[in-house]
């Protein structure tokens, strides 16, 4: 009768144990790749999503000097934007608007008097921030602003000193941010005052 020594027995439990570590590491490296992929994005939606809250603030701010509110989607917003010193992330800005716009429409119970938005002003997150960290996709970002639902049947003449910004910029790996607020103030002149400020895709 042969006799089987007892490395020859061990051989075959150490190829099974080899198998299962090389499974579990092969595993164990795809899942950390895959939480990095994760966290990349998720920074770079953050990172968007801040720089739309920053332009939102701006836009806010330099309507604080504009007198004449009642052209809602012509408001003139005195608010330059610098040269970027990197090509910003390409957005199709029409594209944009329309996007926010048929949000607006289906979910709208305001009829004839729902919000119209229109760009009011373009930039990146250079101009938005004044500074971005150093080798980073610089993110593009548009400010959209409405009059305000006022039950007028007039929904591109603000009468009550109440508008309606979002903002939406785009940024690294097809990343999204958005923001939004509405700006009021008691009259031509007086601050300016953010309400119902949110980041994120506005309700």
């Amino acid at each position: 009768m042969p006799v089987r020594s007892a490395r020859g027995v061990a051989l075959p439990g150490v190829l099974l144990l080899s198998a299962f570590l090389i499974g579990v590491t092969g595993w164990l490296v795809g899942h950390v790749r895959t939480d990095q992929m994760v966290a990349r994005f998720s920074d770079a939606d953050d990172e968007a999503e801040r720089v739309a809250q920053a332009a939102v603030e701006s836009v806010a701010l330099a309507l604080g000097s504009t007198m004449d509110w009642r052209p809602a989607g012509l408001a003139a917003v005195s608010l330059a934007c610098p040269a970027a010193t990197r090509l910003p992330v390409t957005m199709d800005v029409g594209e944009e608007r329309a996007r926010v716009q048929s949000v607006v429409d289906a979910g709208s119970r305001w009829g004839s008097d729902r919000p119209r938005f229109e760009v009011a002003w373009q930039c990146h997150a250079e101009g938005v921030l004044t500074r971005w960290p150093a080798g980073a996709v610089n993110p593009a970002v548009v400010v959209l602003i409405a009059d305000e639902p006022e039950g007028d049947g007039l929904p591109g003449i603000s009468q009550n000193e109440r508008l309606l910004v979002r903002a939406v910029s785009r940024g690294a790996a097809d990343s999204r941010g958005e923001a939004s607020a509405t700006i009021t103030r008691t009259a031509p002149g007086a601050p300016v005052v953010l309400e119902a400020f949110r980041r994120g895709p506005a309700q």
